[in-house]
């Protein structure tokens, strides 16, 4: 399972798009895929859960040679009892940046916990609808009230679902971006959203990547599909296909 990008940052799946499997059948399609990490959700793993342990979880994917590069997205509030297990979660999982949506209220305790754990946390925009951190205004808010501690998990697709430009926004954001999510939409004329390979939508994926080199990024990156829940694999074929394709033009 080599599949890198970047000049070898692993490529993940994240967990969601293998909504409908379990754990173990995810093993069985990461390998299929050849792609070596998974970005897990809490779909697939609930740490907060006080009847189930991640340990069992943990050892089934460092077993077949996987990767976690991170967990997520979470919502994150000001109560440190509620927030400090994700960060113990990561030391023990050896994940090193965290995807979030935290509560502006919290980014004192955040940037706290990030001190004391080494590991850095990465705000997720989640489009138009997303009140809090859907638009760019929201994200350069949240860059200029927060240290390196805290940066960026950049989903293309919702940016650009809420009029930003992906590659604008790590020129802008170099050294914040912390994790991508890769992600594309086609629309319709009357403006539905349909999700897309990578490519077939509004995303420049070799401009998105050529930046992301020319900025020396160094966080995880993350495929996104959510469609066909039932049968995914095709789909995320392509989309791997596209991103080597650009990743080899560089």
């Amino acid at each position: 399972m080599t599949t890198t990008i970047l000049g070898g940052t692993p490529l993940a799946i994240q967990s969601w798009c293998f909504r409908n499997f379990s754990n173990v059948e995810i093993v069985g399609l990461l390998k299929d895929l050849n792609v070596p990490a998974l970005e897990i959700c809490r779909k697939h793993l609930d740490i907060l859960a006080d009847d189930q342990s991640a340990d069992p979880v943990l050892r089934l994917y460092r077993d077949n040679g996987l990767i976690l590069n991170s967990y997520g997205i979470n919502s994150f509030n000001n109560d440190e009892a509620k927030v400090r297990p994700f960060f113990e979660f990561a030391k023990k999982a050896g994940i090193r940046i965290l995807g979030c949506k935290p509560n502006h209220d919290a980014y004192d305790l955040l940037e706290r916990l990030c001190t004391e754990y080494g590991i850095r946390l990465a705000i997720h925009n989640h489009g138009s609808k997303d009140q809090m951190y859907g638009k760019v205004e929201q994200l350069r808010e949240a860059m200029a009230k927060t240290s390196d501690n805290i940066g960026l998990c950049l989903d293309t697709g919702w940016l650009i679902d809420a009029g930003g430009d992906p590659v604008e926004m790590v020129k802008e954001y170099p050294n914040r971006i912390y994790g991508v999510h890769f992600k594309d939409f086609t629309y319709d004329a009357d403006g539905t959203r349909h999700e897309a390979v990578l490519g077939d939508g509004k995303l420049d994926v070799a401009g998105l990547l050529r930046a992301l080199k020319e900025s020396k990024f160094a966080g995880y990156t993350t495929i996104e599909y959510e469609g066909e829940p039932e049968n995914p694999i095709p789909s995320i074929r392509k989309c791997i296909a596209r991103l080597k394709e650009a990743d080899q033009s560089l």
